[in-house]
């Protein structure tokens, strides 16, 4: 049986009209909650809200396997709650031809709430059909947009599943993540020595000075064919009649190669270092890898994330398509422990954006595509 149309859009569009931006997801939890219990599945939060300074957890669910498959081994489907902002308020737009769009002053919030609906649309229609199904385990996440804070900060103890998907890549149907990156956060925090910028300036160590040293010999953008390397943020001084003491620079890091982030990272410590030092000034580096790189393997074994994807598709007249990400989603913590996690296709497009977009058509064929997953071994 195919999947309700109608049931299925209305589905998305109830849950993109939550607000839920990243440490915000309250509301769509508690949705969730509810509409699960109605499935039969206990959602449990976790603790994580605490952990991360937010106002929600993550939730966690499992649904016993039924059938011939039911002592088989169970499968994860990981969505997370969180939308980027501009994400409140949204006014939803459902055009003639079937695209689904926002007014355009917000995200549509396809990314990832189009997963959710097509998650819980998919078991929808394993229960009422009846399906023979493994067990199933149901994971909603907090904060993925801010490097992937509520997956990481999970319990993975709790998790019996060795196969994950979860619906997060965008671009064209069938496509999954191949590559996702280390990502490297830092800030550079530069001190130097305030002096009357009118009667004394010769004085006073002047951090901005130091940091734009620094800058002028950093090479920003693509450090090499798979490394990339921004600095994002500059805060200095407090007033124009002031040598600026102080100067604050946040970047990023990403390289699909895990040592080469490091590479790039020490090369930056050492060019701030050496600038302060000439100076007079002194450095303070903080740096954080927030998510670790990952390869997918297009050789796919027999039983693997991968080749349970292929399969699906295949059943759709369809074919799946290998997408180097530079992005980085749950699915870097889910590998980083042990699950073979794949990030799929979920239909959504122009994301992080007001111009973000999504079709009837691919939301239909996609919850058709989970429903697959779930119910074959």
């Amino acid at each position: 049986m195919r999947v309700n149309e109608k049931s299925v859009i209305d589905r998305f569009i109830e849950l993109a009209l939550i607000d839920g931006e990243s440490f915000n997801e309250r509301l769509v939890a508690d949705y969730l909650i509810t509409e699960f219990q109605k499935l039969g599945v206990q959602l449990c939060e976790d603790d994580t809200a605490a952990k991360i300074g937010g106002k929600c957890g993550n939730l966690y669910g499992f649904a016993e396997g039924r059938g011939k498959y039911a002592d088989s081994e169970p499968v994860l489907f990981c969505a997370h709650m969180d939308t980027v902002a501009p994400g409140n308020n949204k006014k939803i737009i459902i055009n003639d031809d079937g695209t689904i769009i926002s007014d355009h002053t917000t995200v549509l919030g396809a990314d990832d709430r189009v997963g959710i609906a097509g998650i819980i649309e998919a078991y929808t229609g394993v229960l009422k059909e009846g399906l023979d199904h493994p067990p199933i385990e149901f994971l909603f996440t907090v904060s993925e947009e801010v490097y992937g804070l509520g997956s990481a900060a999970l319990d993975y103890s709790r998790i019996r599943s060795r196969i994950a998907f979860a619906p997060d890549c965008s671009g064209e149907y069938g496509v999954y993540s191949s590559c996702e990156p280390t990502l490297i956060s830092f800030e550079v925090h530069i001190k130097g020595k305030a002096s009357h910028a009118g009667y004394e300036p010769e004085k006073g160590i002047n951090a901005i000075a130091v940091a734009a040293s620094a800058i002028s010999r950093i090479k920003q953008g693509w450090a090499d064919d798979h490394t990339t390397l921004n600095i994002g943020t500059i805060e200095g001084g407090s007033v124009t009649n002031a040598v600026p003491e102080n100067c604050l620079i946040k970047g990023e890091i990403r390289s699909g190669v895990h040592e080469d982030a490091y590479r790039i990272m020490d090369l930056v410590e050492s060019i701030f270092s050496e600038e302060a030092k000439r100076a007079g000034a002194e450095i303070c580096i903080d740096k954080k890898e927030r998510i670790s790189v990952y390869r997918k393997d297009p050789g796919a074994a027999a039983g693997s994330a991968l080749d349970r994807y292929k399969r699906a598709l295949e059943k759709q007249g369809r074919i799946a398509a290998a997408k180097k990400s530079f992005g980085g989603s749950d699915i870097n913590s889910l590998i980083k422990n042990g699950i073979d996690g794949l990030n799929i296709y979920g239909p959504m497009h122009n994301i992080h954006t007001t111009e973000e977009y999504t079709t009837v058509q691919e939301i239909v064929d996609f919850t058709e595509l989970i429903k697959i997953l779930m119910t074959q071994t």
